[in-house]
């Protein structure tokens, strides 16, 4: 049961990365990655890397192990694998996201002042213009504009729903992450308690 449980952590929190050389990738997560000259832990350091941060894979020993980058202002070294990501860190997709939103929210105002001047432009019209072709003209004016607003009514709530989801699965990775650190430490602590007993 606990092995099974160990196993289903490992899975959530370190995502197989199959990267091939030359494929610009991105750190996952918010985290600092130490960047280092061999492909070993204890081999010195180059530097750190940050969430989001491009780099470029030129070589890859496996998931689980280590991957040879290259960072956008030129340094080459080695890092741990599991920490590469084919997409931007969820915090940078849901800036853009919200950013998307907040553009969609401006244009549905802009559009809601348009229909509420065209409103008021045909309320003003309707008594001077006995016309039926240019009330026409404006009925269909201030349907399209209703339709526009609509469309980015629509759209607004699929962005948002969209960010919801990408909330949800960063909260789940982040789950994933911490639940992966602590399963170990439970079972060792577990084991010195049992064997501490007799």
């Amino acid at each position: 049961m606990n092995r099974s449980l160990l196993s289903l952590a490992l899975l959530i929190a370190a995502p197989l990365v199959h990267a091939q050389s030359g494929t610009t990738q991105f750190i996952s997560d918010d985290i600092a990655v130490v960047l280092r000259e061999a492909p070993r832990n204890d081999a010195g350091s180059l530097g750190s890397l940050r969430s989001g941060q491009k780099v470029t894979v030129l070589e890859t020993l496996g998931p689980d192990s280590f991957a040879r980058v290259r960072t956008t202002d030129g340094r080459e070294g080695w890092m741990t694998a599991r920490y590469l990501s084919a997409q931007p860190a969820a915090k940078d997709r849901v800036a853009q996201l919200k950013a998307d939103l907040d553009t969609a929210q401006n244009q549905i105002k802009s559009l809601q002042a348009e229909l509420g001047a065209a409103k008021a432009q045909l309320d003003k019209a309707r008594p001077a213009f006995e016309l039926a072709q240019d009330n026409t003209r404006l009925k269909a004016e201030l349907a399209a504009k209703e339709q526009a607003s609509q469309a980015l009514r629509q759209q607004f709530d699929q962005e948002r729903a969209r960010r919801a989801t990408l909330l949800t699965g960063a909260g789940l990775l982040s789950g994933g992450v911490v639940l992966g650190l602590l399963l170990p430490w439970l079972m060792q602590s577990r084991r010195r308690r049992r064997y501490g007993d007799f």
